[in-house]
């Protein structure tokens, strides 16, 4: 949602300063900058500024005035050793020494590729890995760093681990060149982050499947399940979610909360959004209500594993229900609908 930003900027992040900078300099100023910027730092710059939508002057002349301050300061301060290594050294060194030795160097101070693994779903980059060779998995973890190797380590299974944390222990020195391929791999594998858009999987599939026949549907889940059937539990708990209760009448509620233990009730309605758990509390017994609102204050708040947990056997029980007539929820087609 777009903000207004007043002359009080206290609330302004060190990204919406320099959003806000970039969009009052003069233009070709302000691409100059934009070049010397990663892709990571332009993507949360073009994204802070889409929540700005008004600056006053004075914001803008405090902003600016930092800024030149800031820049100052840096023009009177000499480079980091990594910084001069990357932008000054091969500057100084002729064509032979800048071919010959810059790559050895680069390879023992760039964290490009630390900070490139480090920005990608960490899933997508396990499920590369886990097609390769156990030799070259070692050889990447050992290259991306601790913090990212620890966190793809956990999307392995127990034998991968221990196999990739043997060969890693047993990595001592390794040729540059296969350094340099497999960093090369890894790159043009993952590509770029801003390529990757969020499509749902598991969620979005079973919503699809939720809107087809039953018999289509069942078929499909029957056959996934020969090929994984851990995919196809998840799929069936999805295509139906406790939220979707609220297509139910006050019928079809009461002769659900008939089915469904009372704890059960309680964890899930407590996960639940105010029009749901009033619709629930409203087919109860005035005392009984009065009696849940108390319970859910004293709880308190509760694991989502427990509460989704609950609604899930709630969910269950009203798939049973829907099987054997007792209630009904508009879900997909009927089975003897007609093509059309």
């Amino acid at each position: 949602m777009a903000q207004a930003v007043d002359e009080i900027e206290v609330d302004l992040s060190g990204i919406q300063r320099a959003a806000i900078l970039l969009m009052y300099l003069e233009p070709g100023m302000a691409r100059r900058l934009l070049q010397k910027m990663q892709d990571d730092e332009v993507r949360a710059v073009g994204l802070a500024m889409a929540t700005i939508q008004h600056v006053a002057p004075q914001t803008i002349e405090r902003i600016v005035a930092e800024f030149v301050q800031d820049l100052h300061q840096v023009s009177l301060m000499p480079k980091s050793g990594a910084e001069f290594v990357t932008d000054v050294l091969p500057e100084l060194l002729d064509d032979d020494r800048r071919k010959d030795l810059l790559p050895m160097i680069n390879r023992r101070v760039n964290k490009d590729f630390e900070l490139f693994i480090a920005n990608r779903p960490p899933a997508s980059v396990a499920a590369f890995l886990r097609d390769e060779h156990p030799q070259t998995q070692a050889v990447a973890m050992a290259l991306m760093g601790s913090e990212n190797a620890a966190t793809l380590l956990r999307f392995f299974s127990e034998d991968a681990r221990s196999e990739v944390t043997k060969r890693m222990a047993r990595l001592k020195r390794i040729p540059g060149e296969l350094a340099d391929d497999v960093i090369g791999a890894l790159r043009r594998t993952l590509g770029r982050q801003d390529d990757h858009l969020d499509v749902g999987g598991v969620d979005k599939t079973a919503k699809v499947l939720a809107r087809m026949r039953r018999t289509d549907n069942a078929k499909i889940l029957e056959m996934v399940a020969d090929d994984d059937g851990d995919l196809a539990d998840a799929l069936r708990r999805r295509m139906f979610l406790f939220e979707d209760l609220r297509e139910l009448n006050n019928r079809g509620i009461q002769a659900l909360l008939k089915e469904v233990e009372r704890d059960d009730l309680l964890l899930a309605v407590k996960g639940a959004t105010p029009d749901l758990l009033e619709l629930f509390l409203s087919n109860v017994s005035s005392r009984a209500a009065v009696d849940m609102r108390e319970e859910l204050e004293i709880m308190g708040p509760a694991p989502k594993k427990k509460l989704r947990t609950a609604q899930e056997r709630i969910v269950a029980t009203a798939m049973k229900l829907v099987e054997e007539g007792t209630i009904y929820l508009p879900m997909g087609g009927d089975d003897d609908d007609d093509d059309e």
